[in-house]
């Protein structure tokens, strides 16, 4: 009886001591998921770099197109999303495009601009527009040649000795001249304005021989 008494009471012992062995157990691991959600959570940072934009094409229009008096250069401006995630968020465009003659300083166009020169104005849903990575959108620019203050910019520029420079029919070809374009543009409110890298651009000025016939007129007058 002394003996079953004794094994008794050391079971019970041995059963609180595994109980409180439980406990302490229960009671560490709740500390450590405690610790773990009072952790803070990393703080987000807004991109930086998510879209970049160029001057990726320019053309001078040939006299069918423009002819001498009324030439053009055609402009496009690209853009594309760098991100390596989607970008949707809504936009707001506006810039400018400046364009300045190298040799003359003083003479310079700027050219604003707004969601009409977008090429594909689809693009944009209820005031927001979704970028993938990797995708593109362009923007159409024209320039007539003319400075801010209307001055139509071939008759500044140098067409001397004319008649050994023809250089077509009817066409006397003066010294190209230098260009550069500069682009100023928001897309998203939250990137802010983006610059494009400047570029420069030779321009080569056409003047007709004889105004009334091709590729100026349609040939039904006098010289």
């Amino acid at each position: 009886m002394i003996l079953v008494d004794f094994q008794l009471g050391y079971d019970m012992k041995d059963n609180i001591q595994y109980r409180l062995l439980f406990y302490a157990m229960i009671v560490l691991i709740w500390s450590l998921i405690s610790i773990s959600c009072k952790e803070s959570l990393p703080t987000y940072l807004e991109p930086q770099h998510v879209v970049d934009i160029k001057v990726s094409t320019i053309e001078q229009y040939n006299d069918h197109q423009a002819p001498p008096g009324r030439q053009k250069v055609h402009f496009i401006i690209l853009g594309e999303n760098i991100f390596d995630e989607v970008f949707w968020d809504s936009v707001n465009i506006k810039g400018s495009v400046r364009i300045w003659w190298k040799r003359k300083p003083v003479r310079y166009r700027t050219i604003y601009l707004t969601e009409k020169n977008l090429t594909d104005r689809s693009l944009i849903h209820n005031g927001r527009m979704m970028l993938l990575p990797g995708q593109t959108f362009s923007m159409d620019v024209y320039w007539d040649i003319r400075s801010d203050n209307g001055v139509y910019l071939p008759r500044e520029m140098d067409f001397a000795r004319a008649r050994s420079r023809q250089c077509d029919n009817n066409v006397y070809c003066g010294t190209p001249e230098d260009f550069v374009i500069e682009v100023s543009l928001n897309i998203y409110n939250r990137l802010g304005y983006l610059v494009a890298p400047p570029r420069e651009f030779t321009f080569y000025p056409r003047v007709c021989r004889c105004a009334s016939y091709p590729p100026c007129g349609s040939g039904g007058g006098e010289c």
